[in-house]
């Protein structure tokens, strides 16, 4: 009886491979520590097992942080790097479990990082050189009938393509990281007694020059003035507003000159146009699209819309998420889908629609992935979801079912009335038929103005002429969907590691705001960058990396030759850098020293009302407090109590909802958690979400 270990990168993607492997659905589980399951399926035994993301990471040699330029490095367990006894013991568990077995499967997530992590399992925790004993599964849905045709079809081999791109990718990312951050954390560490660490990346820095450089364009942005003239016209006892046919007028004295030629009282109509416009069904759902809608429709930063659309992924609820492809291809099963969904009221009615039509063409996008298809729902359903994944699930379900839907119809008209020497244009618009507007209406409804239909000829009056100065706009900041989107066409970063990049930004203190605005630490460093060594920020040397990472998955380029060249690169940005430390340290200090200030600033004292509640670690006992700055000068008495070490005490937003003290976070080994800073707090718990 041959013996198959199935590799999956998450536990609950083991749970449900074992379940839909299971010939009775009853998988036997094994390991206290790593959740895995004994599945009998026909004549072989399978053993499946789990990692837990990336067991596996880069390191160096030399731990000596202040020495850069560092460029050996060597996978090692991700628990020596992290000292997790968790960790330690799983893959312990993991290499007892996966002893004796005649083949190995790789059913991690069929991507560059999932290829990755199942090939280092093997490599350095089975010892697997013979790959002839490995196969791979291609995953796009957990669904148990997809699961059990992957394993009927599963390849032998691994995709290489993808290990060695993904492994190319950490490589230059870990030397480009430590290295830069090393070598900038070097230059202010002279001028901080605080240490301080640096962080600057291969996209990460390319991407907050982007946002500095929007900032620059706000700041230096010079508003141009124009004017506006409108009229106001009563129809049938109604106002409405017609706009000057040339829309902006540039110059005050042509606008007082319209405004004396637009002096009568009566408006004439001179021209009525009635056009019928079609509005198309929307392309299916890829990541970087769904990033974007769900951040407009409910506000969900991107990376919290994928951790969101991963849960919704381990639970077979939809495809894999991590996808660029805008394609539906007819072997997804889309009337096993169709039918599934009208079980649910909510979209019965639609399905029924689509159904009746017969035969079954979704709208398919441009964009392309050669690994999944775009994002959809498989129609299973899930009891116990939280809001917010049920919001994600309903956008998506929608989309799905809006890409099978008729277009909508929109009538437009124009008129052209003529009041004294001068021409105005009043629009109206209107839905005819709905389409897929339907479905798809709570995340999108088309502007609608009515307005009562005129002739050629007819008379109006005017009720008054407005004339209104208005001025230029700057440029939009960018939000972190739009961010996402910059940088996808910008072609840096992947569909996986944007959101997260994003995030990095905003941990690292260069931006903050929904509306992002660039700190005076991203300014500093950007702009130190910039005189210093400029090619750190250049996104045309990201984005050659990433072109390069797929001629490598494509197997038209050799890994080597791209960490080679990177290398170089590297040392010629490590030597214009180093070569003015001192310059360096002194940009940056600054900014970084209010940076700290103000990461120890708990918020307003509520006792005098004008001070700062500070977190002090005193110097003598190690003992961590709170203070209020007014304490010093004798105008406030102000001490409290704090956790202690190993607990970390962070800063946040938040306010006590039963007294109004600052609200801190508590990170201990267990959950964090939040506290209100006041002793004597009214409240039953200093637990925020009970009272604080």
């Amino acid at each position: 009886m041959p013996k198959y270990l199935i590799i999956a990168e998450k536990p609950e993607a083991a749970k449900r491979i074992s379940e839909a492997l299971d010939s009775k659905a009853k998988p036997r589980k094994i390991g206290r520590v790593v959740p895995s399951f004994i599945v009998k399926n026909g004549d072989c035994e399978i053993i499946v097992t789990t990692a837990l993301g990336h067991l596996y990471e880069l390191t160096t040699t030399n731990e000596d942080r202040t020495v850069y330029p560092v460029l050996d490095y060597k996978w090692v367990p991700k628990h020596l790097i992290e000292r997790d006894k968790r960790l330690e013991k799983w893959l312990e568990e993991m290499r007892k479990i996966g002893s004796g077995v005649d083949y190995y499967v790789n059913a991690c997530d069929y991507d560059i990082e999932g290829s990755l992590i199942g090939y280092n399992v093997l490599r350095f925790l089975y010892g697997v050189s013979d790959y002839g004993r490995v196969f791979r599964m291609k995953l796009s849905t957990l669904t148990k009938r997809e699961i059990q045709d992957a394993f009927r079809r599963m390849k032998p081999g691994l995709d290489m393509g993808l290990v060695k791109a993904g492994e190319t990718r950490h490589i230059i990312d870990f030397l480009y990281g430590i290295n830069l951050s090393r070598a900038l954390t070097r230059s202010v560490s002279r001028f901080l007694r605080t240490p301080y660490v640096l962080s600057v990346g291969r996209v990460q820095t390319p991407t907050l020059n982007i946002l500095v450089e929007r900032e620059i364009a706000i700041e230096t942005f010079i508003p141009t003035p124009y004017w506006v003239l409108r009229a106001e016209i009563v129809i049938k006892g109604k106002t409405y507003e017609a706009i000057y046919e040339g829309h902006r007028i540039q110059s005050l004295p042509e606008a007082k000159r319209l405004v004396e030629e637009a002096s009568s009282k009566q408006a004439v109509v001179e021209k009525v146009e009635r056009r019928f416009e079609k509005i198309s069904a929307p392309e299916p759902f890829d990541l970087t699209t769904l990033q974007k809608e769900a951040y407009g429709a409910f506000g969900f930063t991107p990376s919290r819309t994928l951790s969101i659309a991963e849960t919704l992924y381990l639970n077979a609820l939809i495809s894999y998420p991590r996808t660029s492809s805008q394609k539906l291809p007819p072997d997804i099963g889309y009337g096993e889908i169709l039918e599934k969904l009208s079980e649910n009221n909510a979209y019965a009615k639609a399905v029924e629609k689509i159904l009746s039509k017969g035969s079954l063409e979704p709208k398919q996008g441009e964009k392309d992935d050669p690994a999944h298809p775009a994002i959809y729902p498989t129609g299973e359903r899930k009891e116990g979801l939280n809001s917010e994944q049920l919001k994600l699930l309903d956008l998506i379900t929608r989309r799905f079912l809006a890409a099978f839907e008729e277009g909508a119809e929109k009538a437009v008209c124009k008129n052209v009335l003529r009041i004294g020497g001068v021409r105005f244009v009043l629009k109206g618009s209107e839905i005819l038929k709905k389409g897929w507007l339907d479905v798809y209406s709570p995340y999108y409804a088309p502007e609608e103005k009515t307005i009562p239909s005129l002739k050629e000829g007819e008379t109006l009056v005017v009720e008054k002429v407005v004339l209104e100065e208005k001025f230029t706009n700057p440029p939009h900041r960018y939000n972190p969907a739009s961010l996402v989107r910059e940088m996808e066409r910008l072609g840096i970063g992947t569909k996986a590691t944007r959101a997260e990049i994003v995030e990095t930004l905003y941990k690292r203190r260069y931006i903050a705001g929904k509306s992002i605005a660039v700190t005076e630490l991203g300014f500093s460093l950007v702009s130190t960058l910039n005189k210093f060594s400029p090619k750190i920020l250049s996104v045309e040397m990201t984005r050659e990396v990433e072109s390069d990472m797929d001629r490598i998955e494509r197997g038209l380029l050799e890994e080597e030759i791209v960490v080679d060249t990177a290398k170089k690169d590297l040392v010629e940005i490590l030597r214009e850098v180093g070569g003015k430390e001192e310059d360096v340290g002194k940009h940056l200090s600054s900014s970084v020293i209010i940076i700290l200030r103000d990461k120890n600033i708990i918020g307003r004292c509520p006792v005098c009302g004008n001070g700062e509640l500070k977190i002090i670690v005193s110097k003598k006992s190690g003992k961590r407090f709170g203070i209020c700055t007014n304490v010093f000068e004798g105008k406030c008495k102000l001490t409290i109590p704090l956790p202690q070490s190993p607990n970390k005490v962070y800063v946040t937003e938040r306010i006590c909802s039963s007294c109004k003290w600052p609200v801190v976070k508590v990170v201990t080994r267990k959950r964090p958690w939040f506290l209100c800073v006041n002793p004597s707090c009214p409240g039953k718990t200093n637990r925020l979400g009970k009272s604080a």
